[in-house]
Formats: C-alpha cells, sequence, structure tokens
C-alpha cells in the first residue's frame, strides 16, 4: 500500500526493468493469446519514471519515485528498500517435534513478540545470512539448511524479498550471542505451536507464514 500522491496529467516516459529491486516497470498493456487462440489483455503496471531517493540509513533506503499510472496519469510512490536490496531472512529451527521460538522487542509495536528467528541479509547469500542469524539468535549453527521458499512480506511498500529456511538442530540451543535483540528462546512443540497460532497468541508474519508453509509441505500436519 504504497503512498501515491500528486497525481498530475503529463508526459510518459518509457518503462525500464528494475532488476536490483525485483521490480518490472515494464509497460506491459499489449494483447497475447495462448495455445487456445484465447486473446487477454494484460494490463499495464505502475511504471517508474524516475527514481528520487529521499532518506538512506543502514537499514533501509526510501524512495518518492515519480511514477506513471495505468491511466495515464502521474503521480509519486513510495518504495522501501531494506538492507540495499539484499534478501532477509526467517528461519523455521527444529529439533525432532519442537520447534524453536524467539522473543525480540519490537520497537515498531512498543511490545516483545514471540517469532521464528529472521534479519536482514548479510550478503547476497541468504544462506549464509540464515546461518549467521540462528548463531546470533539461538546460539548454534544448524546442522542442515533447506530452502522452503521466498516470500515478499509487504509488496505494498516494501521492495523486499525474505528466503524463509528449515533449519535442523540434533539439539535444542537456547543461548543467543546478543540478549539485546534477543531475550529469551523456547522449544515448543508443533501442537503447542499450532495451538498458539490458532488461538491468535502468535502475531508475527514470518512465522504464521513459516507454519502455513510447513503444513502445506507435509512437514507437519494438523494432527500433531
Amino acid at each position: 500500500m504504497g503512498r501515491k500522491n500528486s497525481r498530475q496529467s503529463g508526459s510518459a516516459m518509457g518503462g525500464h526493468c528494475d532488476q536490483r529491486n525485483g521490480v518490472d516497470t515494464r509497460d506491459d498493456s499489449t494483447m497475447s493469446s495462448d495455445s487456445t487462440g484465447s486473446i487477454e489483455r494484460r494490463e499495464a503496471g505502475i511504471v517508474r519514471t524516475a527514481e528520487q531517493k529521499v532518506y538512506q540509513n543502514t537499514f533501509v533506503t526510501v524512495f518518492n519515485d515519480d511514477v506513471r499510472f495505468p491511466d495515464g496519469q502521474s503521480g509519486h510512490y513510495v518504495r522501501v528498500v531494506e538492507a540495499e536490496g539484499r534478501p532477509g531472512v526467517a528461519m523455521l529451527a527444529v529439533c525432532g517435534e519442537q520447534v524453536a521460538l524467539v522473543r525480540t522487542y519490537r520497537y515498531t509495536l512498543q511490545c516483545w513478540e514471540w517469532g521464528i528467528p529472521r534479519g536482514f541479509g548479510h550478503d547476497c547469500d541468504p544462506a549464509r545470512s540464515a546461518r549467521a542469524e540462528l548463531v546470533e539468535e539461538l546460539g548454534a549453527h544448524p546442522e542442515q539448511l533447506d530452502l522452503l521458499t521466498t516470500m515478499t512480506p509487504n509488496s505494498g511498500i516494501l521492495a523486499t524479498s525474505v528466503s524463509v529456511f528449515l533449519a535442523h538442530y540434533s539439539d535444542t540451543p537456547t543461548a543467543p550471542l546478543d540478549l539485546r535483540e534477543v531475550s529469551a528462546v523456547r522449544w515448543l512443540s508443533w501442537r503447542q505451536l499450532l495451538d498458539e497460532v490458532a488461538a491468535g497468541q502468535i502475531t508475527d508474519g514470518f512465522t504464521l507464514a513459516a507454519v502455513g508453509i510447513a503444513v502445506a509441505r507435509g512437514i507437519v500436519t494438523p494432527e500433531h
């Protein structure tokens, strides 16, 4: 839900594909047909006509880009790029039938929140970032790391992708290295986790997404 403003008519510039942030800004207002002969119109997207950086720090870059909307009018659209475009990571850490959650203070929400370990991308290799975050938040490297999926957590404003991993452990580490970030670690059964999700006690979106993926993949079943 990027912020749109100053919509006014004006000349349109050709679109382009910005692969740095995974955003395709090409004008797709064309007619196409499939093998059955049916014809459909591919609607034009919002085309970035000029990149306008308005703020940057270590963690985020904020743009208020000049854009052309599908109706031909011009305006602006807010876009936030995290960690200079490096993919973030979220890890579903498991040990047998147990799953790890960490307790972290979320300043933006002004409250403590339980959720799976996660973090910004350390570099362009999500697996390396995932291992580093697991050491920071649980205190140990996983024995195996499997990519489950890549998700877009808030594509209305964030030009961000997050790699979700399944991290396998043979024991249950509970010694986070940075106590300013993680105040506690707990390992709970799949049944406990599913019950807390159903009761609305887990509100972290990455945790809810990871649990949904695990159920869809058959890693865990609702009967656990």
